[in-house]
């Protein structure tokens, strides 16, 4: 069994384990791991070291294997060799998986979902010949009776001046009307939910390392359009270019008109995206820059909201009950002839 994870996180280890033991539906003596930080902790001057290097176990790492009942243990530090059995496996799956995907014709896939299924399909054909020795392992362990812990952590943050909030080391924008107040966040391994008011307000993808940042400009259009003074020198304007033509019209814009006009002008546009559709106001802007004549956010609103052309005026005429009632009359007597 495996499962994709973008980073080493404790959240990752959980995720991984307790969805190996749901499929085993066993659970063995022993969970052994290498030193990574999810797992493993530096220990303390003031606490008992047994060996030069030794490290302890995370609280959060002690706390699954407690509550599925598992002995602990990790490889001694510089020594990856004590996993050998477990990292020629994993390069002989990588192997595979490349073979897989020359077989595939290509490395795309639409979400995580689909990866994860293509991946499983791999292992489980590659698992087929090891149904005798897994069936040797399964009678000497333990049945599973612990039910599954929660694989995200809950965080509550406050919402900055600058509607950002800050999750892990790195920032992430959620709506003005939040700034000031506290949000809930709960952490899973790919995405950041955000709670207000037993709310789910946004949903955003975690990200990886520290000292990053997720900006959306819907979040913050209303408010740079109110104040455009502030977008020219905002520390995170990168994120409001959504794909490379916004910043090719922005700078199209900048070489025109002064920076003022440039940029209240480029954030009009931002503000149409936000309100309809950004692929076609992306569109629009890709056939103004080929023109290269001058335009402004009336021109885009024009190409993605053209003018329906006006409905014709029709005549109604006078409806009289006589014409009805004649009708009436012309059945009768047809019927009783």
């Amino acid at each position: 069994m495996g499962r994709v994870a973008q980073s080493e996180s404790l959240a990752a280890v959980r995720l991984g384990v307790q969805s190996t033991l749901l499929k085993l539906g066993r659970v063995p003596r022993y969970h052994q791991t290498d030193n990574s930080s999810a797992a493993t902790r530096r220990l303390g001057i003031t606490e008992a070291v047994e060996g030069e290097g030794s490290r302890g176990y995370t609280s959060g790492y002690l706390q699954l294997m407690s509550h599925y009942g598992l002995e602990p243990r990790n490889i001694h530090v510089g020594n990856p060799n004590e996993n050998g059995d477990v990292e020629a496996s994993h390069n002989g799956l990588k192997g595979a998986l490349g073979q897989h995907l020359l077989l595939r014709g290509g490395r795309d896939f639409d979400d995580l979902v689909s990866y994860e299924t293509f991946l499983w399909g791999v292992m489980e054909r590659r698992n087929r010949l090891r149904q005798e020795r897994l069936a040797e392992e399964l009678a000497v362990m333990k049945a599973l009776t612990a039910t599954p812990l929660s694989t995200s952590s809950i965080q509550r943050v406050p919402v900055n001046k600058a509607s950002l909030i800050r999750v892990l080391k790195n920032s992430y924008s959620v709506p003005t009307s939040l700034i000031g107040r506290e949000v809930t966040v709960h952490l899973h391994e790919w995405t950041l939910e955000v709670y207000y008011a037993g709310q789910l307000i946004e949903t955003l993808p975690r990200l990886v390392g520290e000292q990053k940042h997720h900006v959306n400009y819907r979040h913050l259009i209303d408010t740079l359009l109110r104040k455009p003074g502030g977008f020219r020198d905002y520390r995170y304007r990168d994120d409001l270019f959504p794909s490379l033509v916004f910043r090719q019209a922005w700078e199209q814009l900048n070489s025109w008109l002064s920076p003022r006009k440039a940029d209240l002008t480029y954030l009009r546009v931002l503000c149409l995206a936000a309100r309809t559709v950004e692929a076609d106001v992306a569109l629009a802007l890709e056939l103004l820059l080929e023109s290269g004549g001058r335009w402004d956010e009336t021109d885009v609103e024009r190409l993605i909201r053209p003018e329906l052309p006006p409905v014709p005026a029709i005549a109604r005429g006078e409806v009289t009950l006589a014409i009805y009632d004649q009708l009436l009359q012309e059945v009768g007597y047809a019927n009783v002839g």
